[in-house]
């Protein structure tokens, strides 16, 4: 019997290629404001905040479809089971990006430290690394939950040796 489509799970080249667009962005952003001139930016509460918000709705997700799926092996509705998926795979790649994304922020104002501008860029910003390495652990959690479970009927028998 021929199986239904199937979606693979996130790789690791494309996490790596989020981080990398993260960190990239950043540095990018970074030289074209100290070519202009302009001021760097001032990141406070509002950056790590909702990104460890996402990461705890994220996780408590997770831990309800493992418990609904893997556990009692109960079936999702499709549209529930495709929406989680798609929660999962985003959060898991927009999660990289944003967390390389600040934690580079955080690195490239480690130089001007004593500054108050600059310490807020490390603290926040490395608060929001957290997060983000936080948020995207839980969108991996939530995408392994969604799997469906292999049928213990469905296994082979054990060759006689």
């Amino acid at each position: 019997m021929a199986e239904g489509p199937s979606v693979g799970a996130t790789t690791a080249r494309s996490v790596a290629t989020a981080a990398v667009v993260g960190v990239g962005v950043v540095w990018v952003g970074w030289q074209v404001l100290l070519y202009a001139g302009a001021g760097l930016p001032v990141i406070g509460v509002g950056a790590w905040v909702p990104i460890l918000l996402l990461a705890a709705v994220t996780g408590w997700l997770a831990w309800q479809t493992h418990s609904l799926v893997q556990r009692r092996r109960e079936p999702l509705e499709p549209d529930v089971a495709v929406v989680r998926l798609r929660l999962a795979k985003t959060s898991l790649l927009a999660a990289t990006a944003l967390a390389s994304g600040y934690g580079t922020l955080a690195l490239l104002s480690l130089s001007a430290w004593p500054t108050p501008s600059a310490s807020a860029r490390v603290i926040h910003g490395s608060i929001a690394l957290v997060g983000g390495i936080c948020w995207a652990g839980a969108g991996w959690l939530l995408e392994r939950a969604c799997r469906i479970p292999k049928d213990p009927d469905e296994e082979p028998a054990p060759r006689p040796e």
